[in-house]
């Protein structure tokens, strides 16, 4: 069960509740219920990531020399302190044209110059310094990579010779490309022949054995590949390529083409192995999930023989088209970024709602307006002009995926690049960040990777991904635009965090909490975040949490001979503030990690030592017995008598999953 936690308001109030401006607003408490029975389901581990930069200059972890520095082992412990699980290591544009068996790619925002990237540093750094942390890297689909580092524009020689002046980076000019003396206008580009070669979708998912069977990779770390970077604005970023982008007539965009492209490395990245995860279209901005280039003048929607689309339906059209010829599946994590750019509190505070929120009027929702291009015929550029647009972006993708490939068709979501902009200080970045976070651990997004990491992120993350839990439950709040909270459980059921986010600018806000499903020891530790300036975050032991700064105070609950538990509670919380509470119990129920738990069958199981004995299973029953690293112990078809039992035996202590009849649940064998 997904609960969308918004609430309606209109005119002026909306804005007065949302930006917590209002005396009154605040006075009001506000009602919390956390029912750990309702809306179960594993958080991913890859929403605490981030992107990382493989040079030595600007390097979070440099794919150049195979030594750690000394900056590299610095950043190594951050990230290890701060929980981070996932990296994303392609460069984002930079990994449109890498040639992984010369270690070279082009720059496109650096004259299309040449350099050195190796892939096989970086990943090997993973492997050997991160455990427990996942990297994933990028497959090509425009069929041309870097081969020489031959040609490249000597910027350093242009530069003395011009009285210090630098040309402008975004010029073609590897390869022979001239620029007027002003180092602005493009002369004559540069022969993309002569630093380019030719990589079909053999070459590009020729990685894989690579890493696999010659460099023995541990190739579970690396399961999930970036199809690219942005194509949709490759006619920008990449002018360079030679056909990629425009069509035969040299203007209109081949979008077919780079569906195209893209089907082709999708099949050979699942015929070399089935198990990779492919993560795309990996859309730019909020203008082009509906519009793409397709002429040199203007920009707009796809046009596809006699019909309009916006480019994110149309690329969805053309693989479930694909899928049902081929039975491929060629997509797994449907994945976009976004850049908002908004400079105030109250468009900070909302940004989380862009996702899923059907209600959410987004300022700077335009390129949105064409999203229903293909039932309306025209983009809608009168409603709600100059105030926004309503763009729910994920909901609208959820749509259009049960739509063109069907409601039974398994993928995830996944938002790899966004900053959250300079121009905030690091407390309201903390909050913007935060709401991100728990909007997607509701939604059950799987990979989150900020391309920009600035002050108050390490904060954020180290909350979620140190002091939360395996398993999402449900939460509503009686004001979510004003304090969401976002809820997690343990597996063996012990541990419950809740974690407040409270928007108000400049008020406190008092809160009243209730359990249900979970039976709370009657204390708990709170951890605090606010008023942070700067980076705050140094170690797992020294950051910007302040413990027990929110009194948690126990309302309710019972307390005799044999019990004595709390069920409600009540604290004020900061303004601009973040707020775990950690909760415990002497009484846990295991969490079913993979299911709603009112979805579980009605078989009953036992544990005898490392034999688990399963009664009830209804006759002609598939079961099936797992670790928790996919591999199936045991599995069959149960075809006993009726009252009989059937005994599965595990090789060692630990989780494991039991399946019966499609119902799941998280068995723990501790003997």
């Amino acid at each position: 069960m997904v609960i969308v936690k918004t609430l309606k308001f209109s005119g002026i109030l909306a804005a007065i509740i949302t930006a917590g401006i209002s005396a009154t607003a605040a006075s009001a408490a506000i009602n919390v219920n956390v029912d750990t029975d309702k809306g179960v389901k594993k958080i991913s581990p890859y929403l605490y990531g981030r992107n990382i930069f493989c040079n030595e200059d600007r390097g979070d972890l440099n794919d150049v020399v195979t030594t750690l520095s000394e900056k590299e082992q610095t950043n190594l412990e951050t990230y290890r302190q701060a929980g981070i699980r996932y990296l994303r290591m392609n460069n984002g544009n930079n990994a449109t044209k890498h040639n992984w068996r010369k270690n070279l790619s082009s720059h496109p925002d650096y004259y299309n110059n040449v350099y050195k990237h190796d892939w096989d540093i970086s990943s090997k750094k993973i492997l050997d310094n991160l455990p427990g942390v996942d990297g994933m890297y990028a497959f090509q689909l425009a069929g041309y990579v870097a081969s020489s580092t031959a040609y490249n524009f000597k910027d350093w020689d242009w530069k003395q010779s011009h009285g210090g002046k630098n040309a402008k980076q975004t010029l073609d000019l590897a390869g022979g490309g001239t620029v007027d003396d002003d180092g602005v206008t493009l002369i004559q580009a540069g022969d993309y022949s002569l630093y380019l070669e030719e990589w079909p979708a053999d070459s590009t998912v020729g990685i894989i054995p690579h890493w696999k069977d010659e460099l023995k990779y541990d190739m579970s770390r690396f399961r999930y590949w970036s199809m690219d970077n942005e194509m949709e604005l490759w006619r920008n970023t990449h002018s360079d390529l030679p056909y990629t982008y425009p069509n035969e007539d040299g203007n209109t965009v081949a979008a077919d083409r780079m569906v195209d492209n893209y089907i082709a490395v999708a099949k050979a990245a699942k015929a070399i192995s089935p198990d990779l995860k492919l993560t795309g279209p990996v859309a730019a901005n909020e203008w082009s999930w509906c519009n793409i280039a397709y002429d040199n003048n203007s920009t707009s929607y796809v046009k596809a023989t006699d019909h309009k689309y916006c480019w994110l339906e149309y690329f969805i059209k053309r693989l479930g088209e694909e899928q049902r010829k081929t039975s491929v599946q060629l997509l797994d994590v449907f994945d976009i970024h976004w850049y908002p750019t908004e400079k105030t509190y109250e468009s900070w505070i909302n940004w989380h709602r862009v996702f899923f929120d059907t209600t959410y009027v987004y300022p700077g929702g335009n390129g949105i307006r064409c999203a229903d291009i293909s039932t309306t015929g025209s983009c809608d550029w009168n409603t709600g002009k100059g105030v926004g647009y309503k763009t729910y972006i994920f909901k609208r993708i959820t749509d259009w995926m049960k739509k063109y490939m069907g409601e039974n068709y398994k993928y995830t979501l996944g938002f790899t690049e966004t900053d959250f902009i300079g121009d905030m200080d690091a407390m309201s970045r903390a909050l913007a960040y935060a709401s991100f976070m728990g909007t997607f651990i509701d939604h059950g997004v799987e990979i989150f990777t900020p391309w920009t990491w600035r002050e108050g992120m390490y904060e954020v993350v180290h909350l979620f991904s140190r002091y939360g839990h395996e398993n999402r439950v449900q939460s509503t709040s009686s004001n979510d635009s004003l304090v969401s909270a976002y809820s997690s459980i343990s597996n063996k059921g012990d541990s419950l965090t809740v974690i407040f986010v409270n928007r108000a600018e400049n008020n406190p806000q008092d809160v009243y909490l209730s359990l249900d499903g979970f039976k709370a020891e009657n204390t708990a530790n709170a951890l605090t975040l606010s008023g942070i300036a700067g980076e705050t975050f140094v170690s797992h032991t020294s950051n910007g949490l302040k413990k027990n700064a929110v009194n948690v105070k126990m309302t309710g609950g019972m307390t005799n001979a044999t019990e004595n538990y709390a069920n409600k509670f009540s604290m004020t919380l900061p303004a601009k503030s973040i707020t775990a509470v950690l909760f415990t119990t002497k009484n846990p129920t295991v969490i079913d990690a993979i299911a709603p738990v009112a979805a579980r069958s009605n078989y009953s199981l036992t544990l005898q030592g490392r034999e688990i004995l399963v009664s009830g299973i209804q006759q002609n029953s598939r079961y099936a017995l797992t670790n928790t690293l996919g591999q199936v112990i045991r599995s069959g078809l149960w075809n006993g008598a009726a009252g009989a039992t059937l005994k599965l035996s595990v090789p060692a202590t630990g989780r494991y999953i039991l399946q019966v009849g499609g119902k799941s649940q998280m068995v723990v064998v501790n003997k």
